[in-house]
């Protein structure tokens, strides 16, 4: 299956000329999948800003990128990151750090998908570019300048899910996955 999707993406890679809405291919047991390009609607299209009912994929998205970049800026040290080596590296972060975001339409609802998150995982055709990557810098760059990059590192010594609850489920401007009306599933 990951073979004939392979080709398929292929194709649509060396074909830009070829338009298509939704592609379907056979899985091995026979069962028939049809793959479709996220249908976004205005706000998602032309928006500056993060659509409201994506604000929580992109809160966990961007805790999953500060938490991968503090680790990785700590791996080989024995003390603590120094207050310019968290700036530094939040700055790096918010500023080129989302590009492997884009759009995906799983069980008809639109969401982000990208590392860290469980969508990045379900098969489907992922909507790249525009203005995802733009809308996750500036998200990123307002919750360092609310939170501190003090405290969001701090939390983030704290263990591997402490930031995400600081930052996507707390109380306040915090509390992008709070609102939802539904929880999120952590699993699809």
């Amino acid at each position: 299956m990951n073979t004939l999707l392979g080709v398929f993406l292929t194709a649509l890679l060396f074909c830009p000329y070829l338009t298509i809405g939704a592609a379907e291919t056979y899985a091995p047991e026979g069962k028939k999948i049809t793959l479709t390009v996220p249908n976004l609607s205005e706000e998602e299209i032309n928006s500056n800003h993060m659509p409201l009912h994506m604000r929580c994929d992109a809160c966990r998205a961007i805790s999953y990128q500060i938490r991968e970049a503090f680790d990785k800026g700590r791996r080989h040290r024995k003390t603590d990151l120094e207050h310019h080596e968290i700036l530094d590296i939040l700055e790096e972060l918010c500023s080129k750090g989302f590009n492997d975001y884009g759009v995906k339409q799983v069980n008809g609802i639109n969401r982000l998908s990208g590392p860290g998150l469980e969508t990045e995982h379900v098969m489907g055709m992922t909507q790249m570019g525009g203005n995802w990557p733009n809308r996750l810098r500036d998200m990123c760059f307002y919750y360092v300048g609310e939170a501190g990059e003090i405290d969001m590192y701090d939390t983030n010594k704290e263990g591997s899910e402490k930031l995400m609850e600081f930052l996507c489920y707390g109380k306040g401007v915090y509390a992008h996955c709070g609102k939802l009306k539904e929880p999120i599933k952590t699993e699809l």
